[in-house]
């Protein structure tokens, strides 16, 4: 099984551009990279006459995912979401909007960056925040075992699949 049947999002590193079918936005942004990028797509959404809530912060937090879960819990018909930075981040916040019951549809997401990766171990349960790749080893902060972070993503938890990487060795 390759990368053509992975769990992955592919979701754009470039700018996808603004959603013009909503009537209400919030705008969320993580990190230095995006910021300037959900900044233009808040002025784009004002010149059109929309209403938008903005928020931008240097990591999708408990705090910032505890606000998104509240814009959520209050959006109505025609409320649309925009995230941006990375991937780690934006993956958390999509995640707790797919929980909150919005649409894939309603949700513009741009990746500034992949290198930070959300890992759950298979053996432990433990969720570890580390800069690791597809294919990269990375330890576990639950149960320090080597997690070989596989190709496959769980948007309800945002986390990649790590699963011991030498498990084949030890007997």
């Amino acid at each position: 099984m390759g990368l053509q049947h992975t769990s992955v999002p592919r979701w754009p590193t470039a700018d996808p551009g603004v959603d013009r079918t909503g009537r209400a936005y919030a705008v969320m942004s993580f990190g230095p990279d995006a910021a300037p990028l959900a900044a233009g797509w808040g002025r784009e959404l004002h010149a059109l006459g929309r209403t938008v809530w903005s928020w931008h912060g240097e990591a999708a937090t408990d705090e910032a995912v505890a606000e998104l879960r509240r814009q959520v819990e209050y959006a109505t018909v025609g409320w649309r979401l925009m995230l941006a930075g990375p991937q780690c981040d934006v993956l958390r916040a999509h995640a707790e909007a797919l929980r909150g019951g919005v649409l894939e549809a309603e949700i513009t997401v741009l990746v500034t960056d992949a290198v930070r990766t959300r890992v759950w171990c298979a053996h432990c349960g433990a969720t570890t925040v580390a800069d690791a790749a597809l294919g990269e080893v990375t330890g576990c902060s639950g149960c320090g075992r080597s997690l070989y972070v596989y190709h496959h993503v769980s948007r309800r938890t945002a986390t990649h699949l790590g699963f011991m990487a030498d498990a084949e060795e030890l007997q």
